[in-house]
């Protein structure tokens, strides 16, 4: 994973500009997995390429979908190429996801050149269901011992992130003082130990599945500090991203769900319910928070009554006019 072991220490990356990741990540390379003089040498052209056409000092957390496609989509470049730069630059993602360098991968909105255009991985309403009864159900079969992690603390992470779209690390730093159950609404906003992925603040409303599960949590609390962590894990200590992640996919693979369903697939299934809802696109983007419409309409597809439902009353509003 590293130089650090993300299960007993805090992640040592407050803030690293894309130059930085991407040497960080060519030294992993080279050190630890031995890769050949050649490779590295690809690798670097790609990477500091690509470091070279985002804004100069850009934290890594802020690149986008928008910055690699636009990097992809070039003139100068050929097909092959921008293949293998996509590949190249998954790979780095993935590195930087893992070290928890990066909140969100951007890559998961790229397209791939010369593929189709993939849906996002979602859970239905049945599978989160069926994942968080997999859950109880080993922990109850485990008893009082308890080892690796198998506690129930995970359900209200899961839940939560279900009902709000919410990112991993946004969930892990979220604190009390954020929390406006009165009006329904939290506030998503860096902190000392965290930077949001634009380095803005935005207010998301509660759906009423979410607001009684923090007025529950609400009730369980011993303190009043409103720096206080909403989520915590084993022995009330804060929530590390990483290893959250690696307890997900652990009871994923518990459930039986798909290989390519991860711990972010949470938002993914909020937009899912969003849309199936019959919520317009633009208003799942601003729940969102993405940072165009090009990326929330890949979730169009879920509902296509409803797209119909939408331009058939547009039309029969403009006709109902006309004849007046």
């Amino acid at each position: 994973m590293g130089e650090f072991d993300p299960w007993k220490e805090e992640t040592p990356h407050e803030g690293l500009s894309v130059d930085q990741a991407v040497e960080k990540f060519l030294r992993y390379r080279e050190d630890k997995m031995g890769l050949r003089e050649k490779t590295i040498s690809n690798y670097r052209y790609t990477l500091e390429s690509f470091a070279d056409s985002v804004p100069v000092g850009l934290n890594v957390k802020y690149v986008d979908g928008d910055h690699i496609q636009e990097f992809l989509n070039r003139d100068d470049l050929e097909q092959i190429s921008r293949d293998t730069y996509y590949r190249q630059l998954d790979t780095f993602f993935g590195w930087c996801g893992e070290e928890s360098i990066v909140e969100e991968n951007p890559m998961e909105n790229v397209i791939r050149p010369g593929a189709p255009e993939r849906p996002a991985e979602y859970l239905t309403p049945d599978q989160l269901e069926h994942l968080i009864e997999t859950i109880r159900h080993d922990v109850e079969k485990k008893g009082s011992r308890v080892g690796e992690g198998e506690v129930l603390w995970i359900i209200d992470v899961i839940k939560f992130a279900a009902y709000t779209g919410l990112r991993r690390g946004e969930i892990c730093d979220l604190r009390w003082g954020a929390v406006d159950l009165e009006s329904g609404f939290l506030t998503v906003e860096g902190t000392d130990d965290f930077d949001t992925k634009t380095g803005d603040s935005a207010r998301i409303p509660l759906v009423e599945e979410a607001e009684a599960l923090l007025r529950q949590k609400e009730n369980e609390r011993t303190s009043s500090d409103p720096g206080e962590h909403v989520f915590t894990g084993a022995n009330s200590g804060s929530l590390n991203p990483g290893y959250l992640s690696h307890r997900f996919k652990h009871y994923c693979e518990l459930a039986d769900l798909p290989d390519d369903i991860s711990f972010h697939s949470l938002r993914h299934t909020c937009a899912s319910m969003l849309v199936k809802g019959k919520v317009p696109i633009h208003t799942v983007k601003e729940m969102l928070r993405h940072s165009t419409t090009k990326v929330t309409k890949r979730y169009a597809h879920l509902a296509p009554e409803t797209f119909k439902d939408q331009i058939q009353d547009g039309i029969s509003t403009s006709l109902g006019e006309i004849e007046e």
